[in-house]
């Protein structure tokens, strides 16, 4: 059971109502961790800002960016947020291989594993001593704009990830198989 409640469209802040109503045209249901988030109505519109600025940025690809929302989710201990974007990345062709290849960090070229080093580094140090993951990503082709959008990608996705963790958001997603042992 969630520790912060999941509000409906009749429970909802009257601010995030037409949000909520939105994403339920646009997406058929109100993933839950959205309705949650929902309880701010300036933290739901502003994420929802947010994801929709980085996929106009075009900087990275949808498949990069879904492999840094698995990595990421995996390093922050979110279950919902890896259970949805494994979700999500299978519907955008990432195989199961491609999915357990990003939750640890690996990806399949240089350019994706410069970016998963980076979000990596992020997430452990808040930048702290990334050095070398800056020039692995230079080396692999990224221009500086791509570094501030995995940067920003990584930072959106720790905030879902933390409602989430601290949430206990009730999964209304089918559950990602745990990682095999190493």
């Amino acid at each position: 059971m969630s520790r912060i409640s999941i509000p409906t469209a009749d429970t909802a802040p009257a601010a995030t109502r037409p949000v909520l109503q939105t994403l339920q045209r646009k997406l058929g249901r109100v993933p839950n961790l959205y309705a949650t988030i929902g309880h701010s109505p300036g933290a739901l519109q502003s994420m929802l800002a947010w994801e929709e600025a980085l996929s106009r940025s075009r900087t990275i690809s949808r498949r990069e960016r879904e492999q840094l929302n698995l990595h990421v989710s995996e390093l922050n201990g979110c279950g919902y947020c890896i259970s949805a974007h494994s979700a999500i990345g299978k519907s955008l062709g990432l195989s199961e291989q491609d999915i357990e290849a990003a939750r640890v960090g690996a990806g399949a070229n240089a350019r994706e594993n410069a970016i998963l080093a980076l979000a990596r580094r992020v997430v452990r140090t808040g930048g702290h001593g990334a050095g070398g993951e800056l020039v692995r990503a230079r080396e692999a082709g990224l221009s500086e704009a791509e570094v501030v959008d995995v940067i920003a990608a990584v930072s959106l996705r720790s905030f879902t990830n933390a409602v989430a963790v601290i949430a206990q958001t009730e999964l209304d997603w089918p559950k990602a198989p745990a990682l095999p042992e190493a």
